[in-house]
């Protein structure tokens, strides 16, 4: 899609397993590849790794894991997605990242791609925005603040009893 007034700069991830979404293009600081991560002892399967960034720890959210319940073999060495976001227009700006199967593409999105999520795609909604169509596929656009928040996680998403 061309750029034109209507339309907005987002980034597509690919989560893999045909598990797609995307973020505010100013939501993504950085892309790193086969960064050394750690694993959390007593911690959901969806977040069971960390990363230092600059002198921080943040949390590797594997969204395949918390959607399929599994592990989902990368197609690439491990691509991490630095994404920044903030619970509430009031609270500083935080990091966190996202485990990809492959590199974010830069897209654009107009209101006109705007649709609902289909009934199959129901696992989305705790955290989806909105969601648009692209290439007849329909995308989630991710609250990337409610994603890292201690409410969701507090649910324990995707952990079985």
């Amino acid at each position: 899609m061309i750029e034109d007034a209507k339309s907005s700069r987002a980034w597509l991830l690919d989560f893999g397993e045909g598990l797609q979404a995307a973020i505010g293009y100013h939501e993504m600081l950085q892309v790193l590849l086969s960064a050394k991560l750690f694993e959390v002892p007593c911690t959901p399967q969806y977040c069971r790794e960390v990363f230092i960034f600059q002198n921080d720890i943040l949390p590797v959210f594997d969204l395949s894991s918390l959607l399929v319940r599994e592990k989902i073999t990368p197609l690439m060495d491990q691509v991490l997605g630095i994404a920044l976001y903030q619970e509430n227009p009031s609270h500083p700006i935080r990091y966190a990242a996202l485990r990809l199967a492959s590199m974010p593409q830069s897209i654009f999105v107009s209101d006109e791609q705007a649709c609902d999520l289909p009934a199959d795609q129901d696992y989305w909604k705790p955290f989806a925005l909105s969601s648009f169509s692209r290439d007849e596929v329909v995308i989630p656009i991710i609250d990337l603040g409610y994603l890292f928040s201690e409410e969701f996680n507090a649910f324990k998403y995707g952990e079985s009893d």
